[in-house]
This record gives structure tokens, sequence and C-alpha cells, in this order.
């Protein structure tokens, strides 16, 4: 199998593929210790790596150590940009691995353990773009979703799989002579191979469980079922041992690793380093790393260990999770601390250790344990949690799932809204921001949460984020002078050093500017929050998408309705993923209106027909209904003297284009009219947003296209 596993240089793909217990990581760590030609690098992965920030750091650190080219930086770029790992981070990678002459091998051990949708893809990615010195070696119970059957039809895989991995009889026999067992009768091989299937570890657990005398009735009844080998194990192994060393087992299996202080908080005993160290010479089912420090158990013996402590002693099973929880806490291992608090069914510490993660989790694009951990904080008294509450509709935000974290928010609120986090947030804060920030669909209720989250903010740069969210629910109910009012404030009181937020506010406000024909304070601003946004991994969030809709406002003012197009589509691109929201309602009504200006009605009514879908489903969406409202008449009558968003002209600002027509000069409009030189030239502005053009030649055009059937309203002479 060696010359298999060499093979596969060349090769996109080495595939070590077998379930639990078939010697997979023995097997490749024989090859690492014997070959000669390349250097290894070796990733061990667990459940907590399904982050793809944190796998890649991994990945890209294993790679440091044999690689000099692969630097701090490199490791750091995979920390440091989560969301920019597939375009940023790799490329870096990628680099400096293509620099070096020798071959490479990296090995990801128990890849299962940490596959996702998003792994496998940037996976995927690496397959594809890495140096041919590098071969990649993916150990695992399961085929991962790497292209294995194109890989295969194209002769770029190498497999390693149970049936190469089995042991035969032959093998068996050569097995227990190595290990000391010598005599095995051909019919005994054949047993053995037989009943474990050449299952590699329930044989290991034979030769260890075999007695000196009676092996044939030994044989005669072992099975390799999985079941039968965890129960024998449970029963038998554990009586071999003396008291103290099976009561230490049964309570430190509640661990999936360990060290000697750690065991010492749960057992609540001393001198566990030097126990297991002496288990750890015996071979005992436990590994420990290079640092002889953290020790591995064997997955069948914790399993069995587990089933034995549960039969015996189900009391003591939360008890000593909780006492993992809170010494894992106190070594800053919060995730692993919040394993064990759910472990242990305690509601308080749980809801504590998730919520003091939720924000850098999802800041850094970490929201997978976050989910992980709720679906597991699944019994009542968990459901009925607030703080967890809070927790789950900040995840369902996340996720795009609106109406479930309004559901959520209401649990919350019936907590203590006094309580705060560990932020120093108040819940009753924390609570009316997040129903402002994503409460789009009931406007009505995200007017009220934005007010509270505004009186309630503990400090300036909160309070400047509350407006943002405050100016936004006034802009889609449909007052506009207000919401820019607002969303001025908010713009000068959100700190640069948050982004995404300030892009947030400053879409805001260009969209509520340009529904009042306000100067725009927000235009200066869109295209280097663009770039930020851009720059943090930020370009597909709801904030992005805002800020999109409003430089479309600003092209179509200037008289770009091909950008103002391009840039209302990018956004539509973002909120696809939010299908029931007032924001793709809103977008799609700006669609509408750019769609009409450039001579596109049937796209004009397609995206009318959208929106009012949407809105038909929301609880309350503002103003949102009546915009849609005016531009279906507009589409149906477009004759009218109506603007892109279906606002009608003034009769003064009809007056004000027709003498332009007739050739007058602005202040020569405000004399014949006894109006300020300013007012002609606001009517004017007003008259131009609404008939979608940039000048004055273009409105007077558009004007004598409309129905003239309208009243002049000429002066009086």
């Amino acid at each position: 199998m060696l010359d298999t596993l060499r093979a596969g240089r060349g090769r996109s793909l080495t595939l070590v593929s077998a379930p639990a217990g078939f010697g997979k990581t023995t097997l490749l760590a024989e090859w690492a210790l014997t070959d000669r030609l390349g250097r290894f690098a070796w990733v061990s992965l667990d459940a907590g790596d399904c982050e793809p920030q944190r796998f890649w750091s991994h990945v890209a650190a294993a790679l440091s150590g044999v690689e000099p080219r692969v630097t701090g930086a490199t490791v750091a770029a995979m920390r440091a940009r989560p969301r920019r790992i597939g375009d940023v981070a790799m490329p870096r990678l990628f680099d400096a691995l293509a620099g070096g002459d020798d071959d490479l091998v990296l090995v990801l051990d128990d890849y299962h353990r940490a596959e996702t949708p998003e792994i496998s893809a940037l996976l995927a990615e690496f397959l594809r773009y890495r140096p041919e010195r590098v071969q990649l070696v993916v150990s695992t119970r399961s085929d991962p979703a790497l292209g294995v059957a194109r890989l295969r039809a194209g002769g770029d895989l190498v497999e390693v799989r149970a049936d190469a991995l089995r042991f035969d009889e032959a093998e068996v026999a050569s097995f227990f002579d190595g290990i000391g067992l010598a005599g095995l009768t051909p019919t005994e091989g054949h047993q053995l191979a037989e009943r474990t299937g050449g299952w590699p570890a329930p044989l290991r657990l034979a030769s260890l469980l075999m007695p000196e005398h009676g092996r044939a009735t030994f044989i005669e009844q072992f099975s390799g079922a999985s079941r039968h080998v965890v129960d024998y194990l449970a029963q038998d192994v554990l009586d071999l041992l003396d008291p103290a060393t099976r009561d230490f087992l049964l309570q430190v299996s509640v661990l999936g690793r360990f060290t000697g202080p750690l065991c010492d908080a749960v057992t609540g005993t001393t001198g566990s380093g030097a126990l297991l160290a002496d288990l750890e010479r015996a071979n005992l089912f436990i590994s420990v790393d290079s640092a002889g420090e953290w020790y591995q158990p064997h997955q069948l013996f914790t399993q069995a260990l587990r089933v034995e402590l549960t039969r015996t002693r189900p009391g003591l099973v939360p008890v000593l999770h909780a006492r993992a929880a809170a010494w894992l806490e106190d070594a800053g291992d919060i995730e692993a601390a919040t394993d064990h608090a759910i472990a242990a069914h305690d509601v308080h510490l749980a809801s504590r250790l998730v919520a003091a993660q939720v924000q850098p989790m999802s800041a850094t694009g970490r929201g997978a344990n976050i989910r992980r951990w709720l679906a597991a904080l699944a019994w009542p008294e968990a459901l009925r949690d607030p703080e967890l509450a809070f927790v789950r509709a900040v995840a369902a935000s996340l996720a795009n799932h609106l109406d479930d974290a309004a559901d959520w928010l209401d649990v919350a609120r019936t907590g203590d809204l006094g309580a705060v986090d560990a932020g120093g947030l108040p819940l009753g804060f924390r609570v009316d921001f997040l129903d402002s920030a994503m409460g789009v669909n009931d406007v009505g209720r995200a007017l009220d949460a934005a007010r509270r989250a505004v009186e309630g903010a503990p400090n300036p740069s909160w309070h400047g984020i509350a407006l943002a969210c405050l100016g936004q629910a006034q802009r889609l109910a449909g007052a506009g002078d207000a919401a820019a009012s607002t969303l001025r404030v908010a713009v000068g009181e959100i700190s640069d050093a948050n982004p995404i937020m300030l892009a947030f506010a400053v879409g805001n406000l260009g969209l509520a500017e340009s529904s009042t024909g306000a100067e725009s304070h927000a235009d200066p601003l869109l295209d280097r929050l663009a770039d930020v946004l851009r720059a943090v991994g930020a370009d597909r969030s709801v904030p992005a998408a805002v800020l999109l809709l409003a430089q479309g406002e600003r092209s179509r003012r200037v008289g770009d309705p091909q950008g103002a197009l391009s840039a209302v589509r990018c956004a539509i691109d973002i909120l696809e993923d939010m299908p029931r929201s007032a924001w793709l309602a809103d977008a799609l009504l700006l669609l509408a209106a750019t769609e009409r200006l450039v001579g596109h009605a049937a796209g004009a009514s397609d995206a009318v027909d959208r929106a009012q879908e949407i809105l038909d489903r929301l609880p309350d969406p503002g103003a949102l209904v009546a915009r849609a409202a005016a531009l279906r008449a507009v589409l149906s009558a477009p004759t009218r003297h109506a603007g892109e968003f279906g606002e009608e002209l003034s009769a003064r600002e009809i007056v004000v284009l027709r003498l332009a027509a007739d050739g007058l000069q602005q202040r020569e409009i405000a004399d014949q009219l006894y109006i300020s030189y300013n007012t002609v030239k606001s009517h004017l502005k007003s008259a131009y947003r609404k008939l979608g053009v940039a000048s004055r030649d273009a409105a007077i055009e558009r004007l004598q296209e409309l129905d003239a059937a309208l009243p002049h309203d000429r002066p009086p002479g």
C-alpha cells in the first residue's frame, strides 16, 4: 500500500477512505516515517475545524513547518481575512508553494470531521491550482465532495479503500505474531478475519483481550460488529483494570482529548499527568502529542467507556461536563467549554458562553459553530432562555430568515432587559437594535424598536448605529425628510472603524436624499465605502446592497441610466438571498423606475410585479405599497406627468419647466413668478429628479412627450 500512496505524486488527489478503525492514520504515519522522497505536512482535523478560517490556518501552519516559503504572514492572511481566503490568502499560499523543488505531501487526517460545502469548494480550488510538487492526501470516513468520480475518470486519483486496509487471514496471523501471540492456527486466523471483517480495530481489541488459555473459545465467541466490540470492551477490558484506573478512565471519557490538569479538575484528584503517562506507555488506547502534553484516547475505547459510565453512573455525567466547562473557560478555550456546558445541560453557562462568541464569530464569518451549538441546545428550558433566544435571532437574521428572527426576539423580550452581556450592552438594547436593523418587513415595529434603541444606546458609537436603523425605518415609512435628517446625524456619529454600519447609514442617506430632491451629502462617500466593504469582505452584505442602490440613484440623477441599471441589478443579486424581504422589494421598485427610464416597459412591469408579490406577504411594508401602486399606475398610463417613482410633477414645477421651454433663464422665471432664484433652482432640481433626467434640455424634451392635456398653470399676465 505504501507503493500505492507514493504513486499519488503528480496526481490531483490521494484518497484514503474507510470507516473508523481501519488504520488510515496508522498507514499514513508509517508512510511519513519511511518515505525519503518528500516532506510531510500533517493536519489532524476535528469538528471545530469546520470554519474555513480555522481550517486553512491549520493547513498553512502545517505547510510552514516543511516549506520555509510559507511564512507566518501567509498563516496570518488566512486568519485575518476569513471572507477573502479564496481570492486573497489562497493565491499567496500558491505563490509560496510554487517556488520550491522538493516534493511536499499535505495530509488532511479525519477530513470528514471538518468537511462543509464551503471548505470543500476551497479545497477543490486548492486541488485545481496547487503546484504539481504538492501531493494532497485526504484521509476520511466518507468520500469528500471533491469530484472524486471525475478525478477517477480522468486518471487523476489514487485511492486506498477499506478493502485494501482489511486484514486477510495471512495478515491476521502475521499481526498476532508481531505482538507476541504466535501460534494462531489457520482456522483461528480465518475465524478472526471473518468475524471482524478484517477490521483492524477489533483485531487490536481481540489481541488485548485474548486469554492465555481458552483461545479457541474466545475466538469462537468474538464478534467484529461494532456494537459487540464496544459492549465487550466495556464489560471485560475495564474489569481487568484496577478500580482507581478504571474509575479515572470512566470519568475522563467525557473529554475528547485531555491533559493532566484538566483531568485533575474533572475527576477532583491530583496526579493525573503521571497516570496518563503510565497509560500511554501501556498502549491502553491513549496516544500523546509531540509535546507530551495533550492525550487523545482511541475512539472505540472512549465510546465503550462512555457507554459504561452512562450505564453505571448516569447522574455523574453532567457533573463531569460542567467541571470540564469551568476549567476550559478559565484556560481560555471557550469553544470547548461551550461544548461541555451544553453536554452538562447548564443553560445559564451555555447561554453566557454562546452569547459571548456571537459577535466575534459572526464578524469573522464563523457562524457554523454558533449554528451547531444552537441546534444542540434544543431542550425546553434552553428554547425558552431569553439570552439564547437573542443569539438564535442573530443566527436567523444572518441566515436571512427574518420571520424566524422576529419570533426569537419576542422570546428574548421576556427576559431581564437590563441584563448586560460581556460587552456591557443591555439585553433590551440588543433586542431593539437587532429588531430595528433587520425588521424591515414590519416598518411600524422597526420604527418603534429603533426609537427605543436610540433612547437606550449605552454610548455615542451605538447611538449613531441606532440612528442609522431609525433613519432606514423612517425612509421605508415614507418620511424622507425626517430620514435624511436622522441619517446625517448618524453618519457623523458612526466611527470609520465600523465601515459596515457606516456604509449602511450612508447608503440609506443617499436613498432618502434622492427621494426628497435634497442636496446630497452621501454622494462623496459612496465609492470610498464600497471599496472599504470589498476590502473587509463585506461586499455581499445588506449594507453593500443599500450602498449600490444609492450609487444607482446617483447615476440616474446625473443622466447615466445604464450605470444606474448596473448598480441596482448588482444590489438585487445580493438581496436575492432574502426573497421575502422589504430590502429586495425596495430594490425591485428602484429597478422598475430605472427600467422605465431607459424604455424597458416590460422589464419595469416585471420588477413591479415581483415587488408586489413580496409586499403582499409582509406584515407592514410601509410606504413601499404606495410606491408600487404609483409605479404601476405610471406604467399603465405613461403619458401622465409623473416622475420615475410615480411622483406627480407639481403644478408649479410644470409652470417653471414650460417657462424654461419658452427660453426664459432662471432669474427671469423668478421675476415672472415673483419667487426667489433659489426657489426656481429647487423646482427645476425636483422636476429633473422626478423625470429621471440631468439637464434642462432633457427635461423640456421629456415634458413635451408627456400628455398635453394637463393644465399649464401659467401665471396671470
